[in-house]
């Protein structure tokens, strides 16, 4: 484990540029978000249709580099950031269907949470339009929680355990579903079979020891950014930093992905 997680430190400050794809896209997606809200329901929807298109372009693209970058390290730059577009070529379909994938899974482990929550925990006895208008403000949220019984705070933090498990546990079984795709099958379906099948498998364990540390490392940076981000100065760098972050993260999961689960010798496996 601490082997990859050096490795995979080595590859990203040796191919940084495969972080230049996340900024742009993170600066032109907030843009395009801003620019598109409004207007018509049908404007909506085409503009929801078109950014669906747009993440799946860019995570075709952006995996294909991390991809390579872990195949061949020593691999230039001009010629790293040719994967992009190669990725959207190959990938860009399998990378949509996945999303969907993706959404309809969340979706059912999201809905047998709250089924699960309303038989085990039970309802708060609030309408939730007070919760939408506790939400307004840190004073309101404050006169909110200050009018519940006992009871219903405890109900509260349960049904907030409750999602918060749920999170981590959608995250854990979907953290090695792309380097499958890209890995293994390119078929989404049977990639998140083996994905699924090399989380829960025999190294069931260790996944879970890298899970936590990048859960753990990333409620740092969110607590530093949250907590130091008021100024200017600090927020430009920990901006950075978080750019640095998610591509190493990224780097790392493939890297662990390929190292333990795909790479045997100088071959790829695509059936354990």
């Amino acid at each position: 484990m601490l082997n990859i997680i050096r490795e995979s430190f080595k590859i990203t400050n040796s191919n940084i540029i495969i972080a230049t794809p996340l900024i742009f896209f993170s600066l032109i997606s907030s843009l395009y978000l801003i620019f598109s809200s409004g207007g018509t329901q049908f404007g909506l929807i085409f503009s929801g249709v078109l950014f669906f298109f747009m993440i799946g372009a860019f995570l075709s693209g952006w995996f294909m580099m991390i991809t390579k970058a872990i195949k061949s390290p020593e691999i230039e730059d001009n010629k790293l950031i040719t994967e992009f577009p190669s990725g959207v070529g190959i990938y860009f379909l399998p990378i949509l269907v996945m999303i969907v994938i993706i959404f309809i899974i969340s979706s059912i482990i999201l809905i047998a949470a709250v089924i699960a929550g309303k038989k085990f925990i039970g309802g708060i006895g609030v309408p939730a339009s007070e919760f939408g208008q506790a939400l307004a403000s840190i004073d309101t949220m404050k006169t909110f929680i200050n009018s519940l019984t006992q009871e219903q705070l405890v109900k509260i933090n349960a049904w907030n355990m409750l999602f918060f498990f749920t999170m981590i546990f959608n995250y854990f079984i979907l953290m090695f579903y792309p380097a499958a795709i890209f890995f293994k099958k390119k078929n989404p379906f049977i990639a998140f079979y083996f994905s699924l099948k090399d989380t829960f498998g025999h190294k069931f364990f260790k996944n879970i020891a890298l899970f936590l540390i990048i859960f753990v490392s990333y409620m740092i940076l969110s607590a530093l950014i949250v907590f130091l981000g008021k100024n200017i100065i600090v927020h430009f760098v920990l901006t950075l930093v978080n750019f640095y972050y998610m591509t190493y993260i990224g780097i790392l999961i493939f890297n662990y992905y390929y190292s333990n689960f795909a790479k045997i010798g100088s071959n790829i496996d695509t059936t354990v």
